[in-house]
């Protein structure tokens, strides 16, 4: 009996230029980290804000959901600017995770991970390879966000065995095919 046909996970396609950040972008990062952790400061129950991190998905279904994100190269990311969704619920999980660095060490953490060179009108962090930042960083937001077609894969169930990443934008294709042996090329 034939193999069925692999199953189609369609993501946008960010297709913009990489470009060095201007350096007030950087300040206004800055900024409104700082901003950020005055908000955390000034909270009566920090400990409330926490919002837990959702785990990346294991197995095949990661490697799908990386690859989807790699062929894409992060269209989700547009929104991100200079805050990178960043806000006081995010600094009361690092400042809990990261008891040894004080405001100052954590702020310096976000701006020496801003990308050397970041997609044009994206997020700080958002370089050709990804987010610069560690997951542990990012807002809950970056974490657990899928755009439709990967949270459509995620709902499926079984998954099946093969499928085939497709990100398209403006006439720009790029494709993928996955199967359980691994990643292979597609033109």
């Amino acid at each position: 009996m034939p193999e069925p046909p692999p199953v189609t996970v369609t993501v946008p396609l960010q297709n913009s230029d990489l470009v060095p950040p201007a350096p007030e972008r950087v300040r206004k990062l800055r900024r409104h980290l700082i901003e950020a952790m005055r908000d955390l400061r000034e909270a009566k129950r920090p400990d409330r804000l926490i919002q837990p991190v959702t785990e990346e998905p294991t197995g095949f279904a990661r490697d799908v959901v990386r690859e989807g994100c790699a062929q894409c190269e992060g269209f989700c990311c547009k929104g991100g600017g200079e805050q990178a969704y960043i806000d006081e619920r995010t600094m009361a999980r690092v400042r809990r995770d990261h008891p040894d660095l004080d405001a100052r060490a954590i702020i310096r953490c976000y701006v020496e991970a801003v990308a050397a060179l970041a997609y044009r009108d994206s997020c700080l962090f958002h370089s050709r390879h990804g987010c610069t930042l560690p997951r542990s960083l990012r807002a809950e937001l970056c974490n657990s966000y899928y755009c439709n077609g990967l949270r459509d894969f995620l709902k499926l169930d079984p998954q099946p065995e093969r499928f085939v990443i497709e990100a398209t934008r403006g006439g720009v294709e790029r494709r993928a095919m996955l199967a359980g042996s691994g990643t292979i090329a597609m033109p």
